[in-house]
């Protein structure tokens, strides 16, 4: 529940700060936050044994609703990114020039990246014969905690803009610093401990068991032996 909580905090934080419909930059932290902090994160953990809000759903069903989850954060990503490149343009301004819209231009593109290949993975048996199945699904949670992690890394460069110091200073900069890190580290927990004991597990026809020779090797019989010597003479 403490990734609910953060997230939804998060999210609820960012568009209290900066109340969306006052103005076109408003839209920009508002649908960034929804995207990467809210939507994906939930996206994400639908998985977890601990935090999926729907545990007792089979597989199917959550794998539908992480799509689902994911498409709209895609949705609200590019809102997000057409709102301050809009109100840029307008406003005659350079576009990414700071190392907060650098970040997040590359999370941006690894989205994407981690999207085609989350359709790829869905439809994993098409690529059998060049990709292993687990392996797609591997390329796909690596790319997407990629983009996550490059968002979380923009939203925290994001604190240290004008915009962000002249609304929140104090122990609230820090809860708003610290919470996306939080985010990061409990989505990157979640996808290593899904993924890497799947692909790290070595395969049972390469274990060697040392008593498989011993057990084939039988101690002879000495009455056997006996017999046999005196059918020879």
């Amino acid at each position: 529940m403490v990734v609910h909580i953060l997230s939804l905090g998060l999210m609820g934080g960012i568009a209290y700060l900066a109340r969306p419909g006052t103005d076109l930059f408003s839209w920009h932290p508002t649908l960034m936050a929804a995207g990467f902090g809210l939507l994906m994160v939930q996206a994400i953990v639908v998985f977890s044994p601990e935090s999926s809000l729907i545990l007792n759903s089979d597989r199917a069903s959550k794998i539908q609703l992480h799509w689902i989850l994911n498409l709209f954060s895609i949705f609200g990503i590019a809102g997000g990114f057409g709102s301050i490149y809009l109100n840029k343009t307008i406003a005659e301004k350079p576009h990414f020039t700071s190392w907060h819209s650098k970040f997040g231009v590359a999370a941006i593109i690894t989205v994407l990246l981690s999207a085609g290949l989350g359709v790829a993975a869905k439809y994993s048996s098409t690529f059998r014969n060049w990709v292993k199945p687990i392996n797609m699904k591997l390329y796909h949670a690596t790319f997407a905690l990629i983009a996550f992690t490059l968002a979380i890394v923009s939203m925290c460069l994001a604190c240290y803009s004008n915009w962000f110091k002249n609304r929140v200073d104090g122990y609230l900069w820090r809860l708003a610093f610290y919470t996306p890190i939080v985010l990061a580290v409990c989505m990157a927990r979640q996808i290593t401990q899904s993924y890497l004991p799947r692909v790290a597990t070595p395969s049972q026809n390469m274990v060697v068991q040392p008593q498989t020779k011993a057990s084939q090797k039988q101690p002879s019989n000495p009455t056997s032996n006996k017999k046999s010597a005196k059918l020879k003479r």
